[in-house]
């Protein structure tokens, strides 16, 4: 007679699916971002070859920051640190002479930046939250689901790096089991060591910034932290200032602070802020309001606090710039990153049955990783055999009027983002960061580029470019003369000025 067998069933908590579904959807995510990196698409995210111009400009022996007014107009809105580390990492590999290498590699830095990220968010969620790893993993994969396709390939990588890092040492120095008296300047120091580095990538870093003094003047109560802190900080700006860009510090108003001068545009926050983030993923915010407000009520304990103020100085920070044109769900990273930490906080220590079931609903839930494929890239995956030939298109163009053009000429292209052909043509390129200088600060009166047409009724640009079948007739608002069609190279149509 057979003998009869136990069979148990396996049990699978709904936790356990759930994790299995963030790690699937982030494997598939990072799997997506390589091909993106190793693509010849010009963008993989938003105007990120502006970053890429001020990376070859770098490599081409120009300085960094130059007069915005000047030819050939270009304006670096950005901090210099990303601009630096990425040309250094291209010269120590030896790809600097071809643009698409140097694309690869700030796109895959990028990557391991964000990469980076996660890992210090999982670490400090574990090492200094004591919380279980499968809910760090989890909390730690949703920050790489939220990153948007805009940032994949541009400063804010490296800043939210050093803003993630920063926060890690803040959080450390408050859930140390030291006495209160006692204090760890090493922490301190590095923590102003840390925001520096941020500040020096990305304008944005004033808010943690600020954020930190808040802490150490009020929360800690020390004005000896805040000194240390800020010496740190100071000590880290004085040695990048003499080795980074002292022959650049002239023009660096100019092109760090009035070239991020987009203006304030409701329509802008109300068609990309309001309708295409707040009204989609709404779940996002409420879970961070949700998670603050129960922070705060455990205001007593040093960490609640800090991560409650946290999240709504990050919120309200993130709002109010967000009313800049140009601005992106980008700005709502930090405001996520500190949820995270929140949750994590809240439940790890079991803060009652329904409020623990709402958080895991809200942080955790299928809507929120279904984000991860909602803007994203995925839809570029069938253009990277075209963008190949573009490039190469590119090439081949840059080969043909490089050898043509002379000192103090120039080249204007009608096109920007679409292709890498400013980058190929490198300083040669006029208004090579076009949405910054054209559609932004030009509108609102911050630049004027009145030499344009000194240069245009001078015969000093020789040359004009458009798509195939079109023909520039007026350019910021100056009528285009005198040119006759000169050569078709792919998609592109040469024009020559007449004599």
């Amino acid at each position: 007679m057979a003998k009869k067998m136990n069979i148990t069933r396996l049990k699978i908590s709904p936790g356990a699916i759930l994790l299995f579904i963030i790690l699937m959807m982030t494997i598939c995510l990072f799997i997506l971002r390589i091909n993106l990196a190793f693509s010849y698409l010009p963008e993989i995210g938003g105007v990120s070859i502006n970053v890429m111009y001020g990376i070859m400009r770098i490599l081409s022996g120009s300085e960094l920051y130059t007069n915005p007014e000047a030819a050939p107009f270009p304006i670096i809105q950005y901090m210099p640190l990303h601009f630096y580390v990425v040309t250094f990492i291209g010269k120590l590999l030896g790809v600097t002479k071809d643009v698409h290498s140097m694309m690869v590699v700030n796109r895959v830095f990028c990557l391991i930046l964000d990469a980076s990220t996660v890992f210090v968010i999982g670490r400090t969620l574990v090492k200094t939250l004591q919380v279980k790893k499968n809910l760090a993993i989890a909390l730690s994969c949703i920050y790489f689901l939220s990153i948007p396709s805009i940032i994949y390939a541009r400063v804010d990588n490296l800043y939210l790096f050093f803003f993630v890092a920063t926060l890690a040492v803040l959080l450390k120095n408050i859930f140390s089991n030291r006495a209160p008296h006692i204090i760890n300047i090493r922490l301190v120091l590095l923590s102003g060591v840390l925001c520096m580095l941020a500040l020096l990538t990305k304008q944005t870093a004033v808010f943690l910034f600020g954020f930190c003094c808040i802490y150490y003047i009020f929360l800690q109560r020390s004005m000896y932290q805040w000194t240390v802190f800020m010496g740190g900080a100071m000590a880290t700006l004085l040695i990048s200032l003499i080795f980074i860009y002292p022959d650049s510090l002239p023009y660096f108003k100019l092109n760090v602070l009035d070239g991020v001068k987009n203006g304030f545009n409701p329509n802008w926050f109300t068609e990309v802020i309001l309708k295409n983030f707040f009204l989609k993923f709404s779940y996002i915010l409420a879970s961070g309001f949700f998670i603050a407000l129960l922070l705060f009520k455990e205001r007593s304990r040093p960490g609640y606090i800090f991560l409650s103020i946290g999240i709504a100085w990050f919120f309200t920070t993130a709002t109010i710039t967000a009313f800049k044109a140009g601005s992106g769900s980008n700005y709502y990273l930090e405001f996520i990153a500190l949820s995270i930490y929140g949750a994590a906080l809240l439940l790890k220590n079991q803060i009652g049955p329904t409020s623990q079931v709402v958080l895991f609903a809200l942080m955790l839930s299928p809507f929120f990783i279904i984000s991860a494929a909602n803007d994203k890239g995925w839809g570029d995956l069938g253009m990277m055999k075209k963008a190949k030939k573009n490039y190469l298109n590119c090439i081949d163009v840059s080969n043909y009027l490089k050898s043509k053009i002379k000192d103090g000429e120039w080249i204007l292209t009608d096109f920007h983002k679409e292709n890498t052909l400013n980058l190929q043509l490198s300083d040669k390129a006029l208004f090579p960061c076009r949405e910054v200088a054209l559609y932004f600060t030009r509108p609102i009166g911050i630049f004027h580029f009145k030499e344009f047409q000194i240069l245009l009724e001078d015969g000093k640009i020789p040359y004009i470019i458009t798509r195939e079948g079109e023909e520039l007739t007026e350019f910021i608002e100056v009528p285009i003369k005198n040119y006759e069609r000169d050569t078709l190279i792919g998609k592109f149509q040469i024009f020559k000025k007449s004599n």
